[in-house]
């Protein structure tokens, strides 16, 4: 059905971001990354804060359905951040209205694999909090040459509103359970806890927020990552043309494209209008007694402050357009 392939699209479409990034071609079996922090310097500060940035917006991507939160070398702009923002709540939909009863088994569109939705739910004419839905890939070959396996599940932790007006706050509790999808020249697996709040009350301004424990991403080409204690806001306002977006978040990332760990928030909430780069906000990546501070000039330029021993006197400073900075690092 259209609403199967949706929902099959928006995983797949998150979960192959990594297949974008530079990373340094760790296999699929590489351990994750060692817990423990690593000096920021001005030789490695621009990398550190273009990764974290990259977690920052990858980590709302969970909130479609369990898609992967993987870090890329994506566009990055208002685009990105405004489907984090409002993709969710139409595939969620679609999830909740085809398991009313369940389990539907449908074929996957490439002829090979099944699909399968499972409810259950208190009252087929709302959600309840409590109610559990489950999507399930086995070997589902979406045509295109990708190739999905994997559990994901949510259960319903609150809920007001209407969904089918959507205009509604849903909250779940989502758990991925070896999610992997195949590709041509790549395989990426996925496996993580999130709680996801969907609040559409005040449509058409759309605020999506994530947070969980844990989510790991390994990819064949691109190496390893896993968010720990992670947490992110996104919204949307389409009351304004263009809309305006806007993007909060906090975590520790492990990368095996880093050295270590890094700590990353957002001490000024990015903002901006869809679909440019945002005009502000700020990002600090803390490492070992270093930090790393991207600060939005406007919406063609950042600046990168490069802090080695925490003293509160900037060591390093670089100022570059967003297409610059984005791209440092890939090859």
């Amino acid at each position: 059905s259209s609403a199967m392939q949706r929902v099959h699209l928006g995983i797949l479409a998150t979960s192959l971001l990594v297949s974008a990034c530079g990373g340094d071609g760790h296999g699929l079996g590489a351990a994750d990354p060692v817990s423990d922090s690593f000096p920021i310097t001005a030789g490695n500060g621009v990398e550190v804060a273009r990764k974290s940035y990259e977690a920052a917006i990858a980590s709302g991507g969970f909130a479609e359905v369990g898609t992967l939160p993987v870090a890329s070398a994506g566009s990055g702009d208002g685009a990105q951040i405004a489907i984090m923002a409002a993709g969710p709540e139409d595939i969620m939909l679609d999830v909740i209205s085809m398991v009313p009863f369940g389990p539907i088994v449908e074929g996957c569109l490439g002829g090979t694999g099944t699909v399968s939705y499972y409810g259950d739910i208190a009252n087929v004419e709302t959600i309840t909090v409590g109610d559990t839905f489950s999507v399930e890939y086995e070997s589902c070959d979406d045509g295109a040459g990708n190739v999905t396996d994997g559990l994901i599940e949510m259960t319903v932790t609150d809920f007001s509103g209407d969904l089918f007006l959507q205009t509604y706050m849903l909250a779940t509790d989502v758990v991925v359970t070896n999610l992997q999808v195949i590709t041509l020249d790549d395989t990426v697996i996925g496996n993580g806890d999130a709680t996801v709040t969907i609040d559409t009350t005040q449509t058409p301004y759309v605020s999506t927020s994530v947070s969980g424990s844990r989510m790991s991403t390994s990819s064949s080409l691109h190496g390893s990552q896993v968010l720990l204690d992670y947490g992110s806001t996104h919204t949307l306002d389409g009351n304004q043309v263009p809309a305006e977006f806007t993007m909060s978040a906090y975590g520790t990332l492990d990368s095996s494209d880093l050295p270590a760990d890094v700590d990353y928030s957002t001490p000024t909430t990015f903002r901006g209008l869809v679909p440019a780069f945002p005009h502000e906000g700020v990002l600090l990546a803390e490492g070992d007694n270093s930090t790393a501070r991207l600060t939005v000039l406007d919406a063609e330029k950042v600046r990168v402050e490069i802090d080695e021993d925490a003293d509160g006197v900037v060591d390093y400073s670089e100022d570059m357009t967003w297409e610059a900075f984005l791209g440092v690092g890939d090859t």
